[in-house]
């Protein structure tokens, strides 16, 4: 049987009809009024409810508008999320870099209702009670830098994902599997880099000499990866000898510390009266790499590292002395933590993710290179482990990040 008509409603609407056309005849009469209001009236349907979502629609419209030309980003969705950000380290300027552009981010989206911020002091054991801590706390949304040592960050990644929260690791090989322990991995390619440095180190000591690379904390997939590329290079190179052993499972070990560094490396020296060539995947431990070459009264090497502004200004001065050594650097990358977190937001809020070339792992290429033109910037005013390449403007990193 079919359903009857509301009698009561089609009255009602059959009045307002009425309404609408006598104040049309009215206002057209007086003079007042514009035919466009009139046709509006017209054409707004029989019910006050008709007109009030036409009108409603318009006004989304040019909302939507304005907010696109007020710059709304695609990836920042409109589901309230609790961003939780956790760095394996935590303990230097290049953590600390890292953190302050995943923040810049968050604030760009207005739908981050909360962060809860751990750092885990290269300690495995706090890394893994920090991710499980950000769950307890209701973080639908994690950033993380796993580098806190051997894997050690994965159960807990999955245990996360088991609770439908994004996780996004970036800067460090999270190990495990995308989809099962984490949710996408955004990084620099750090084999590249690593075979990126030892090739240009190589060329600059005339393929030939004794090569020293120091790396992080043991266990650490950056330098795991930048070690097992260099090592792969020196053994192209028969002239070409290694002065401490370094594998995927080995290397001097720094901590990413200048003053561990600073001492290390003097014990090395005292071991080998011959180094050509320094590789070091931290900026400012390469800086104090340097100044224990100084003390001993040894010369500087040919170097590569990524950027530290006292590694620049440290060249610099050795330049302006006469006594210039080559340099090249890639870009700390702090920066990718900005594609990190707009991945993580734009998954948790409904936004829609950056579309990253190459999966969201890529090589950055050279950052500075003494040898080719692109001299070292040193600013003296400024932080000694200030990274510029960070200054890089959102069209900038987009055209490495995404173009390639």
């Amino acid at each position: 049987m079919s359903a009857r008509p509301d009698r009561s409603r089609v009255k009602g609407a059959a009045l307002l009809v009425l309404v609408a056309l006598l104040a049309a005849l009215v206002l057209s009469a007086c003079g007042g009024g514009g035919s466009s209001s009139s046709s509006t009236s017209e054409s707004s349907g029989a019910s006050e409810a008709e007109a009030e979502e036409t009108s409603g629609g318009e006004a989304e419209e040019e909302s939507g508008t304005e907010t696109a030309a007020a710059g709304a980003k695609a990836w920042c969705g409109e589901e309230g999320v609790t961003l939780g950000i956790q760095d394996g380290g935590g303990l230097n300027n290049w953590s600390k870099e890292s953190q302050e552009q995943v923040q810049m981010t968050s604030k760009e989206c207005p739908a981050v209702e909360k962060e809860i911020v751990v750092d885990a002091d290269f300690e495995p054991q706090k890394a893994v009670s920090g991710i499980q801590s950000m769950i307890s706390q209701g973080a639908n949304a994690i950033v993380i830098i796993p580098d806190s040592g051997n894997c050690a960050e994965v159960p807990a990644m999955r245990q996360a994902m088991q609770r439908d929260i994004t996780v996004v690791a970036w800067a460090a090989d999270p190990c495990g599997t995308e989809g099962t322990d984490y949710t996408k991995y955004i990084d620099w390619d750090t084999k590249a880099a690593g075979r990126e440095w030892a090739e240009w180190v190589i060329e600059q000591m005339g393929d030939k000499g004794k090569l020293l690379y120091e790396g992080g904390p043991a266990g650490n997939t950056v330098s795991s990866n930048a070690a097992e590329a260099i090592a792969e290079v020196v053994e192209e190179h028969p002239n070409v000898e290694l002065v401490e052993p370094i594998s995927a499972e080995e290397w001097p070990v720094t901590n990413w510390d200048p003053a561990e560094t600073k001492k290390l490396t003097a014990a090395i020296l005292a071991k080998h009266p011959e180094i050509n060539g320094l590789i070091n995947d931290y900026g400012a431990s390469v800086e104090a790499e340097l100044q224990a070459f100084q003390a001993a009264g040894r010369e500087i090497p040919a170097t590569a590292a990524s950027e530290s502004n006292a590694l620049s200004c440290t060249w610099k001065e050795e330049k302006e002395a006469g006594h210039e050594f080559p340099l090249m650097t890639i870009s700390s990358r702090n920066w990718l933590g900005r594609y990190a977190a707009q991945y993580a937001i734009a998954e948790a809020s409904g936004g829609t993710p950056p579309d990253l070339k190459n999966g969201g792992i890529f090589s950055l290429g050279q950052w500075e290179n003494s040898v080719s033109g692109k001299e070292p910037e040193c600013r003296p005013e400024e932080s000694p482990e200030a990274s510029f390449s960070n200054e890089m403007s959102e069209e900038e990193t987009a055209k490495i990040a995404l173009e390639g």
